[in-house]
């Protein structure tokens, strides 16, 4: 990927007409990554550098990561196992982790092993049903929010559609009544949350060029911006310019060069290249489901009913799989099988898998409701190999194999 771009770089096609061209964004606009790394809001020094995953894997944790956040596997091996320091209470708003995250059973027993779980959501996801306490939270449709459209030279105003429903309760409602609870045990919040209010958080993150009122009013805008000015803006990089040498990768250990890595199915062992002989890639999109969201929705389980597996018509007659075959995925190293639905096509390379993620069933039974079943990271492993420069899990160019399940195995019917 970083090759890539630097031939990007190399040929001259960076931020000009027909080349790759930066995000641009009015003079004064600012997005939650900025803030995150504005010194205005940072942790002291001493307690950033305890951010689980910082000293493994620095730009994903810690205060020269990405992000800042704690690494998320980190997180779980800590909250089963105490080290490097306990982790006994959280808070998830807005996303599904029992779902997203691979290794589903990991996963699920350390959300279970927690003294004190707390979600907010609009629904009743497998990660709300193992919670201590389940906020209401409110949707997109419900919320004011600023937004940039870098390729349309827009910053866009939403306008909440509707009221929020029952007791439902934005993100920014939570975190400022959290924060200021926490004020009452003499933990100064302010210093990382000073707005009062949706709207002080936006217009701050608007900046000073554009009118809030009008911006409002109007729903929208425009702001100008040039291409190729690297003299004026420069790269966020230490030199200010394109690294091909990277002095940020060279800080933390990791190769400043691109290197060619060898995948790890063709690093695996002759047994489990006999024993897996199909690549898995996962996290392949749907335009009707982002992540785990939508599968509650009728419109979008309609478009796309099932989960499916698309497989190369080669290896389908090869392993006598027809369209609409239910089969087993499993990974090497892992118990955990994904139930999924065959799709032949040629879009896919020979010898080669592909399916998506964060598949559940909102009408299953129990707790998981489905999870473990149709979900593909119930076969993924969150122990490593990470990336060694991101920490990112392994979840494409995996060693699988895949077998037809009798009718009794079928997680959903036709009529789902």
């Amino acid at each position: 990927f970083r090759a890539f771009h630097c031939l990007v770089a190399i040929t001259g096609n960076v931020d000009g007409k027909g080349g790759n061209i930066r995000v641009k964004r009015p003079r004064g606009f600012r997005n939650y990554i900025d803030i995150l790394h504005d010194p205005e809001f940072a942790l002291p020094p001493d307690v950033a550098a305890k951010t689980l995953g910082a000293d493994r894997f620095p730009l994903w944790a810690g205060p020269k990561g990405w992000q800042t956040s704690a690494h998320n596997p980190t997180v779980l091996d800590a909250i089963l196992t105490g080290k490097p320091y306990p982790v006994r209470a959280m808070y998830v708003s807005g996303v599904n982790i029992a779902v997203t995250y691979p290794d589903t059973r990991k996963v699920l027993a350390a959300l279970k092993s927690l003294d004190f779980l707390a979600v907010a959501s609009h629904m009743m996801t497998p990660t709300s049903e193992i919670a201590d306490i389940v906020l209401p939270k409110t949707t997109g449709l419900e919320e004011e929010e600023v937004s940039l459209e870098p390729s349309a030279q827009i910053v866009c105003y939403t306008n909440p559609v509707k009221p929020p429903e029952g007791a439902a309760r934005s993100d920014f409602d939570f975190t400022t009544d959290l924060a200021r609870r926490l004020e009452t045990r003499g933990i100064d919040t302010r210093k990382f949350f000073p707005w009062e209010s949706k709207q002080a958080f936006n217009e701050y993150l608007l900046g000073d060029e554009i009118d809030w009122d009008l911006f409002k009013k109007q729903g929208w805008a425009p702001f100008d911006f040039k291409l190729g000015n690297f003299d004026e803006a420069g790269f966020k990089t230490p030199s200010g310019k394109i690294e091909l040498w990277s002095e940020t990768l060279d800080a933390v250990g990791v190769d400043p060069l691109p290197a060619y890595e060898t995948p790890r199915a063709e690093q695996s062992s002759p047994s489990d290249r006999k024993n897996f002989p199909l690549i898995l890639i996962t996290g392949a999109r749907e335009k009707t489901y982002h992540h785990s969201r939508y599968r509650d929705q009728a419109w979008a389980r309609k478009v796309s009913p099932f989960p499916l597996l698309q497989i190369h018509p080669d290896d389908a007659d090869r392993l006598n799989l027809a369209d609409g075959d239910w089969i087993a995925v499993e990974t090497a190293g892992m118990d955990g099988v994904c139930k999924v639905k065959v799709t032949i096509t040629r879009e896919t390379d020979a010898g080669t898998v592909r399916t998506g993620m964060g598949w559940w069933l909102p009408e299953a039974d129990g707790p998981e409701k489905g999870a473990l079943d149709v979900n593909v990271n119930v076969a993924l492993s969150y122990d490593g190999p990470w990336d060694p420069v991101t920490g990112s899990a392994d979840t494409r160019g995996l060693p699988c194999r895949v077998t037809p399940i009798p009718e009794s195995e079928i997680p959903m019917r036709e009529t789902a």
